[in-house]
């Protein structure tokens, strides 16, 4: 394993929901003293419920709706759409798993 201590490390996110994952993470980081950590992420929800949470770099704010595309999917579709879209809920109905849940 790679020692963190004294090193610039830069994490890079997909999607930041609420914050509480990235807050988690940051925290495990800190303690094996990095230089600096910074987040990079490619897209940040606007929610209600977040913790306040920026992150360094956003490529792109958007609404507390369920997208997919360019690797992020709804039970296994979509990723490999070479765009960001919002699933609607006869998307979701549609493409729901056997056990009805995502």
């Amino acid at each position: 394993m790679v020692s963190l201590s004294g090193r610039n490390v830069l994490v890079v996110e997909d999607i930041i929901d609420t914050g509480k994952t990235m807050e988690k993470l940051l925290a495990i980081l800190k303690n094996h003293q990095p230089k600096s950590v910074r987040v990079a992420s490619l897209l940040v929800k606007r929610k209600s419920d977040s913790t306040g949470y920026r992150p360094d770099y956003c490529g792109f704010e958007i609404p507390d709706k369920f997208v997919v595309g360019y690797a992020l999917d709804y039970n296994e579709y979509f990723r490999d759409l070479n765009h960001i879209c919002v699933i609607n809920d006869s998307g979701k109905k549609k493409y729901l798993t056997p056990q009805g849940s995502h």
